[in-house]
């Protein structure tokens, strides 16, 4: 992983203020790489979700499991899901990113980055694009900025995705809406109480 890639991810959570009890890494590495290590975590449960499997260590938990179909996990879960260079692997990875939402509890944060493709625009005037290279033997896809946000945070809050580096990755993150209905009945009560 990239120390930019890494150093985004970080300024990401670091930022949001956010401190998970629970924390996830779907595609996830076990090393110093892992994104389960900024300090803003270390207080939490962390889980490593990977297709191989890895060894656990005293503060992560490794899980070996496909994310297309993440039952031992619980609905509302994590408040922290990341997830950086793997749905590019991913045949259907559509289903990974509805399972990571799933397990994510109302209110938490998801971060997801993927190698993407923006217009070359000095070039040739937006006839072509600048892609990340293949770089496994199962690499399928590259993902515009449009995509992450509309496929990968439909119905996620205060979403924003940035492109960096050449060729470009791109980070996104937003917040699982919280469930409606609960602030407003929980004002009627403390008024009435």
């Amino acid at each position: 992983m990239s120390p930019r890639v890494k150093r985004r991810f970080h300024n990401i959570i670091r930022r949001s203020g956010i401190r998970p009890v629970r924390a996830l890494e779907v595609g996830g590495l076990m090393g110093d790489d892992s994104l389960l290590r900024f300090p803003e975590l270390a207080g939490a449960e962390r889980y490593c979700l990977n297709l191989v499997e890895l060894p656990s260590d005293g503060e992560i938990t490794a899980v070996t499991g496909n994310a297309n179909k993440m039952d031992v996990f619980k609905n509302d879960w994590f408040d922290l899901v990341v997830c950086c260079s793997t749905l590019e692997h991913d045949k259907r990875f559509w289903l990974s990113v509805a399972e990571m939402k799933r397990v994510m509890r109302p209110g938490g944060l998801l971060v997801i980055g993927v190698p993407g493709y923006v217009k070359d625009e000095e070039r040739d005037q937006g006839r072509s694009t600048l892609t990340y290279r293949v770089h496994y033997r199962f690499d399928y896809y590259r993902f515009s900025e449009q995509a992450v946000r509309e496929v990968f945070f439909d119905g996620m809050e205060r979403v924003r995705v940035r492109a960096m580096m050449t060729p470009p990755r791109l980070i996104g993150h937003g917040w699982k809406p919280r469930r409606r209905g609960r602030g407003l009945r929980a004002a009627i009560a403390s008024r009435g109480a």
